[in-house]
């Protein structure tokens, strides 16, 4: 009798195994059976960001659309917290993270990289008028966007004693204006696009504050065709001259020798 059960209960298994086997769906596949892409974003100019008209835009924000378009599908970016960015993509609530992100190896550890697309570096930045110096940021009240590459300067390169984390880089940002930081660590793709204009016309740069060279990729999940995909989208944008076109308008470095 328990070795009939034993042989049913094996049965059961490899039946369950090959069930699972047979309904697995390609993310490519699955994309279009939806009739969509899922993009996670923040908002981050002038990568991702919201027009006068609240539609998306920004380098990274056309190229997602352009993306779903060689897809035949529609774009939808939804904003997420930057810190859930690996779960929120793991479980499938989006297919991509398309947001300057920075191509770290633990983050490789845990998700897959498109080809790398654009180059980045951290940067300090203060009020205007500010007495303090690239020396004394470690002892400042440091604002960054919490699981950023800004937050990992903070932390292993400045080694800063006083590191607020927030949402966003907007809000490290915002965090210097109010006050309540000392120095916000962001990116410098960003820095140069608003620092020290509109809403951000107090803020500055600090001079010799920079921090190391990144470059930033596509996420998407481990083992997706997705990137196949994407790699050949990035890789003929480049050579038509629409990621030339997008750097120029959005001010942002492309890393040229990983396009090409």
């Amino acid at each position: 009798m328990k070795k009939i059960i034993s042989l049913i209960l094996t049965a059961v298994i490899l039946c369950t195994l090959l069930i699972s086997c047979g309904s697995g769906k390609s993310d490519v596949q699955a994309v279009k059976d939806a009739g969509k892409i899922v993009v996670g974003v923040t908002v981050y100019p002038p990568m991702d960001y919201l027009d006068e008209n609240g539609e998306w835009t920004g380098f990274d924000a056309e190229l997602a659309q352009q993306f779903a378009e060689t897809l035949g599908v529609n774009c939808q970016i939804v904003i997420i917290k930057w810190d859930n960015k690996v779960a929120e993509l793991n479980s499938n609530q989006i297919d991509l993270i398309w947001n300057g992100m920075t191509a770290s190896d633990e983050l490789g550890e845990k998700i897959d990289f498109s080809v790398s697309y654009a180059k980045n570096a951290q940067v300090a930045v203060v009020k205007k008028g500010s007495a303090l110096t690239a020396d004394g940021v470690k002892d400042a009240a440091i604002a960054v966007e919490n699981g950023s590459a800004g937050a990992t300067v903070a932390q292993e390169t400045v080694k800063g004693t006083n590191i607020n984390k927030v949402g966003a880089m907007v809000d490290a940002l915002n965090e210097v204006l109010a006050g309540t930081s000392d120095v916000a660590i962001i990116d410098i793709t960003m820095a140069q696009n608003v620092v020290g204009k509109g809403v951000y016309a107090d803020l500055e740069i600090l001079e010799g504050a920079s921090y190391g060279d990144e470059i930033f990729a596509v996420g998407l999940r481990k083992g997706s065709d997705l990137k196949a995909e994407l790699d050949a989208f990035l890789k003929a944008k480049y050579a038509d001259g629409t990621l030339t076109a997008l750097a120029e308008k959005y001010n942002v470095g492309l890393n040229t020798d990983a396009l090409k």
